[in-house]
C-alpha cells in the first residue's frame, strides 16, 4: 500500500494531516510524506510454535524458570511479540474455573 499525505505542524507542536497541498500560516511548516507500507502488515499473524517440555523441568507444583525463559525466547524470535507466561498450578486452576480440586 502506497500512502501520500501531508503532515502539517505548527510552531506549537499542534500537527494535522491531509489529503492535498494545505494551505499554511507564517508558523507552520508541510511535509509531503510519502510511505510504503507492505500488504502483509495488515494481515492478522499466524501464530504458531512447537514447545517440548522434558519430564525432568517439571515437578508437581513447579516448572523450571529456564524452560519458561526459552519457550518465552523461542515465541518472540519466532513472532517478533513480546510476551509474557505465567504458570498456574493445576489447583488454582480448578478453582478459577469452579471445578473441585482432585
Amino acid at each position: 500500500m502506497k500512502v501520500k499525505k501531508w503532515l502539517t505542524i505548527n510552531s506549537r507542536g499542534i500537527a494535522r494531516l491531509t489529503q492535498g497541498k494545505p494551505n499554511i500560516d507564517g508558523d507552520e511548516v508541510s511535509i509531503l510524506l510519502d510511505v510504503n507500507l507492505p500488504d502483509e502488515l495488515f494481515r492478522k499473524p499466524r501464530l504458531e510454535a512447537k514447545i517440548d517440555i522434558p519430564k525432568e523441568a517439571a515437578g508437581p507444583d513447579i516448572l523450571n524458570s529456564e524452560v519458561v525463559e526459552n519457550v518465552k525466547e523461542a515465541i518472540e524470535q519466532a513472532t517478533g511479540l513480546t510476551f509474557s507466561i505465567n504458570v498456574i498450578n493445576d489447583e488454582k486452576l480448578q478453582k478459577k474455573e469452579g471445578q473441585p480440586g482432585q
